[in-house]
């Protein structure tokens, strides 16, 4: 008795329900972020105290952190579904590092956000963050849409 032969699945292709998780939980995480950035220094309101935030800006960090959460839980999910098949292929090695490590600048960034070494390292680590989070977007679809190059 002969067993069915399975096809071979591409090790570098993500399930449709797997790619889905992953532009929800980015999406959030960027436009949470965006938001934030725009609520803080574009909304805030004068009281007859001087300036205060915007009551949304905290939900907006708050939202944010939970998708952070989220897309750290991604990379884990990424890591052995994707990228190491991704690695071994050969295929978008470039742009796939270049995510992975702005994804690691994100964490660390995040973490000194959240547990900042000193009070004048933060607006420093604040710029970095914002400034590679509103890159990402861009990142990804470079990575996602460039032609497969292999490498040999």
């Amino acid at each position: 008795m002969q067993l069915p032969v399975m096809p071979m699945l591409d090790p570098v292709r993500l399930t449709r329900t797997r790619r889905l998780a992953l532009y929800g939980t980015g999406t959030g995480l960027w436009l949470s972020g965006a938001l934030w950035l725009v609520f803080h220094y574009f909304m805030v309101q004068q009281t007859a105290f001087g300036p205060a935030p915007h009551p949304l800006e905290h939900w907006w960090l708050s939202i944010h952190g939970l998708f952070a959460f989220g897309t750290l839980w991604m990379l884990g999910l990424l890591w052995g579904a994707h990228i190491v098949g991704g690695w071994r292929s050969g295929r978008r090695r470039v742009t796939g590092s270049l995510l992975l490590l702005m994804n690691a600048e994100l964490t660390v960034t995040g973490y000194l956000l959240y547990y900042p070494p000193s009070d004048d390292a933060v607006s420093t680590v604040a710029f970095l963050h914002w400034t590679v989070g509103l890159a990402a977007p861009l990142s990804f679809v470079i990575h996602r849409y460039l032609k497969t190059q292999r490498r040999r």
